[in-house]
C-alpha cells in the first residue's frame, strides 16, 4: 500500500479498516502534509447548520441557507472555504491548480454575492508528527488524486466515499463493488 512522503493536495480515502471512528467513510482534502504533521479537511460529512447560522452578520443571501461541512474533529472554531475564484478578495492559498482555501469574512461574502461555487467547513482533520504516517502502516487510507467533482460534490457521504474509491480503480474498485468490506481478500 502507499505511503507517500506528503499527501499535500491529494485526498485520503478512509480504508473500511477505519470503522469505529469519525473518519468511517471518509474521504479528507489535504491542504498540508510535512515532516511536522498534516491538516486537511473532510469531504463528505454534512452538518446540520447553515452558512447563515455559524457567520454572524451574513447578507440575507440564497447561499447563507447552504449547508456548513463539517471539516473534521479537530477546532470547530476553525471555519474555511473552499472555492475555485483565484480573483477572489483575499481568496487564500492554492492547494491545487485552481483550487484555493481562504479564510476570511470578505471572502465568503465576496462568493456569496458574486454566486460562486464554493463550500465552507467548519473543523479540520489533524495529525502530529509521524501519525499519518503511521495510520498508512496501519492501512487506514488510501491516497488519490483529487477531482473538481470529488471536492465539490453534494452525494450522500456514503455515496462519495464509494464513488472516489471506485475512482481510485484497480483492486479498490473491485472490492468496494463486490463486498462489504474492501480489506478483505
Amino acid at each position: 500500500m502507499e505511503k507517500p512522503e506528503s499527501t499535500k493536495g491529494k485526498v485520503l480515502i478512509s480504508n473500511s479498516t477505519v470503522v469505529t471512528d469519525f473518519f468511517y467513510k471518509t474521504v479528507i482534502f489535504m491542504v498540508d502534509h510535512d515532516k511536522t504533521g498534516a491538516f486537511g479537511i473532510v469531504l463528505n460529512k454534512r452538518s446540520d447548520s447553515t452558512v447563515g447560522e455559524i457567520v454572524k452578520n451574513m447578507p440575507d443571501l440564497s447561499s447563507a441557507n447552504h449547508f456548513v461541512w463539517v471539516g473534521g474533529p479537530v477546532d470547530s472554531m476553525f471555519v474555511c472555504i473552499v472555492h475555485k475564484s483565484p480573483d477572489a478578495v483575499d481568496a487564500g492559498i492554492e492547494i491545487i491548480p485552481g483550487v484555493y482555501m481562504g479564510r476570511s469574512y470578505d471572502l465568503l461574502v465576496y462568493l456569496a454575492e458574486n454566486d460562486l461555487e464554493y463550500r465552507i467547513y467548519q473543523g479540520y482533520a489533524g495529525w502530529g508528527a509521524g501519525q499519518l504516517e503511521s495510520e498508512f502502516d496501519r492501512f487506514s487510507w488510501v491516497v488519490h488524486n483529487p477531482t473538481e467533482e470529488m471536492l465539490f460534490n453534494s452525494e450522500d457521504p456514503e455515496v462519495m466515499w464509494k464513488n472516489t474509491m471506485i475512482d481510485k480503480g484497480g483492486i479498490y474498485k473491485y472490492f468496494v463493488e463486490h463486498t462489504k468490506d474492501p480489506m478483505l481478500n
